[in-house]
């Protein structure tokens, strides 16, 4: 065994009570969330978050680029500068791949595999602009990494020295072997345990020349969707991790330590060290469903809606001012989810030219989308939007 223990547990193999009812919590506040808001509603504000979360796990690498620069890329509106382009390619990759992994895992029976973690990070690198960041400085030289390939040397990091490359493949074995009992674990509580322990191993293994760290987030993220712990995309553990950078990387140095003696546990790795990192993940978890769950109030967000377009029509924000009925349509939307075109002439009791014309110009600055030019409209959350929304979720650039 490389990298056992799997969990925190006794004697008896009965899982750390504490740890339990934390993950127990954490199902049940997450799952909660899904209950707030309309479907459409929720779907549009997973959109919003899958843009926050690629912000803070590259944040994580220290190359965070801001949801407005990401929001401009989308629309192919890139940076001069080479290196902020090259960083707004990387924002988009994350994204799309996030998108495709979640729908890959309501399909996929076990993702606990070497095959499904090299085609993370195939998937990732082989993106569009992702060329920059294939030359890997390695020693004196550069090494150029070839997307969905195991790495083929030795590497440390930081105080971390990893496993060396001959032994991979073996790991990844034990990896599956290890973490495939999920599927048959009676509670969502124990597989989200698992999920947290494996986002760990899988980053101790360190299987990649690089992109470890972004690869066994998108890991992360895909396995909670795998195993269906509900209402998550409607929070992210990145946000969490980023805003405490130290401290995660510190508790992922605690799960690394050797077993710490004869009352450390039955494996080479520190129980302990697997505690704490899984508190702290549990804690973070927490912390990130409590503030969503703030700014996803009904009645709160209604009242920001009338208040953000009283400030920009007052010019307060420096952006446009909106058309009359504007928070009129807007809190409707986030009530209702999805309204015919034809129902907004009602809805605002004016003409259907008049209501033609406030939808128009709703969908070009972005604060309400559409399938096709005739359809039913519904709310967007835009970075500009959001950010007055959902305050902190968003950081002030610079």
């Amino acid at each position: 065994m490389y990298f056992t223990p799997i969990l925190p547990t006794d004697m008896k193999s009965n899982i750390d009570e504490e740890l339990l009812w934390l993950a127990e919590e954490v199902c049940i506040k997450s799952a909660a969330l899904g209950g707030s808001h309309n479907k459409i509603v929720l779907n549009s504000i997973k959109d919003l978050l899958r843009t926050t979360n690629s912000y803070y796990s590259n944040l994580i690498e220290s190359e965070g680029t801001h949801p407005l620069d990401i929001e401009k890329a989308m629309k192919k509106d890139f940076s001069n500068d080479n290196r902020r382009r090259n960083l707004q390619f990387l924002s988009i990759a994350y994204i799309n791949t996030q998108k495709e992994l979640e729908l890959m895992a309501t399909d996929v029976d076990n993702i606990f595999t070497k095959d499904f973690v090299l085609s993370i990070h195939n998937n990732f690198y082989t993106k569009n602009g992702m060329e920059p960041f294939l030359d890997i400085k390695h020693k004196d030289s550069i090494v150029k990494m070839t997307p969905g390939t195991l790495r083929d040397y030795d590497v440390y990091i930081s105080k971390h020295i990893a496993p060396e490359y001959t032994r991979l493949d073996s790991m990844f074995n034990e990896f599956e072997n290890q973490y495939k009992s999920i599927y048959n674990l009676s509670t969502k509580a124990k597989k989200l345990l698992y999920i947290l322990s494996s986002h760990h191993r899988l980053a101790w293994i360190h299987p990649f020349i690089d992109g470890n760290g972004r690869v066994s987030r998108l890991f992360l993220d895909t396995a909670f969707v795998n195993v269906k712990i509900e209402g998550y995309g409607l929070w992210n553990i990145s946000r969490g991790l980023a805003r405490d950078n130290e401290g995660y990387r510190k508790h992922l140095g605690f799960a690394d330590m050797q077993q710490q003696g004869s009352t450390d546990g039955k494996g080479p790795l520190s129980l302990r060290g697997l505690k704490y990192y899984l508190k702290f993940m549990l804690d973070t978890s927490l912390d990130q469903i409590k503030f969503m769950n703030e700014n996803l109030q009904l009645n709160s967000l209604a009242n920001k809606i009338d208040k953000f377009i009283l400030l920009a029509n007052s010019g307060l924000l420096g952006i446009e001012p909106f058309p009359e009925s504007s928070a009129i349509i807007l809190k409707e939307l986030l009530l209702k989810g999805e309204i015919a075109r034809g129902e907004v002439k009602n809805i605002i009791k004016k003409s259907d030219r008049t209501a033609t014309a406030i939808i128009k110009t709703l969908i070009e600055r972005e604060y309400i989308e559409s399938d096709t030019p005739k359809g039913a409209i519904r709310i967007r959350f835009n970075t500009t939007f959001a950010s007055y929304l959902m305050p902190n979720l968003i950081p002030d650039k610079d």
